[in-house]
């Protein structure tokens, strides 16, 4: 049985390793959390959500179809684009350049724009102004809308690609895939006063398939197969 599943976008390469480590067949829709939860509030009915964010995971598990949101994964994010502007490995000072172009996903509609605001509230810390600096240069750029199912590819990568970014605050994950991808790009990990460690939520329907399928995707094989795809199981404080 194949069991339709929406996805954060960020899966697009850990879930289907995960799947094959499971046994499990998937028809998978991957877009921006927050978009994928509005199709399932306006009545769409997957077998599971798997949320980049623990939030959006539990508005749909407050719908009488599902079950409890349960977390999946973990993430971070850091900052990935041109070497030479991350050479000093200030990611700071990195992303107030006023000579590179910083991009980040679109708050609200998709949680890793709403955990670059995070990263940007945390920076006013340490260099007072940093707030409104990074919310006045930053560029959403991407998860603004949902993709066409047959898109497979990394939307963050053909920004750089095009030249239309030189800097972008993301998920980890994608930053492995992306500087993979396009040559001449490294990643910086933030530093622990502005580190942010995204915790992915999943939900089942209330049917034995879709649990046991949200089963497997949580056990040992799975996570293993998550974790050569740059995620970590969630720790058990997480919630």
């Amino acid at each position: 049985m194949t069991l339709p599943v929406l996805a954060a976008g960020s899966l697009r390469k850990a879930l289907p390793a995960m799947a094959e480590a499971a046994g499990l067949r998937l028809d998978v829709r991957f877009g921006p959390a927050g978009l994928l939860r509005g199709r399932i509030e306006d009545g769409l009915r997957p077998e599971l959500f798997l949320s980049a964010s623990m939030a959006h995971a539990r508005a749909v598990a407050s719908l009488a179809d599902y079950g409890d949101a349960v977390p999946l994964l973990e993430n971070r994010l850091c900052l990935f684009g041109r070497e030479e502007i991350l050479a000093d490995g200030d990611a700071l000072r990195a992303m107030l350049d006023p000579d590179s172009r910083l991009g980040t996903s679109t708050p609200g509609a998709d949680p890793g724009g709403d955990y670059a605001l995070t990263v940007f509230d945390r920076a006013e810390a340490i260099r007072p102004g940093s707030r409104a600096m990074l919310r006045d240069r930053a560029r959403a750029l991407v998860g603004g809308d949902l993709p066409g199912k047959a898109n497979t590819g990394s939307p963050v990568a053909d920004l750089f690609r095009a030249g239309k970014v030189d800097l972008f605050l993301g998920y980890r994950t994608t930053a492995l895939d992306v500087t993979e991808r396009c040559p001449g790009l490294a990643l910086l990990d933030l530093p622990p006063e502005l580190a942010v460690r995204p915790l992915y939520g999943a939900v089942a329907r209330k049917t034995d398939e879709a649990r046991a399928a949200l089963e497997g995707l949580r056990s040992a094989e799975a996570m293993e197969a998550a974790r050569r795809c740059g995620f970590h199981p969630p720790r058990k404080s997480a919630r």
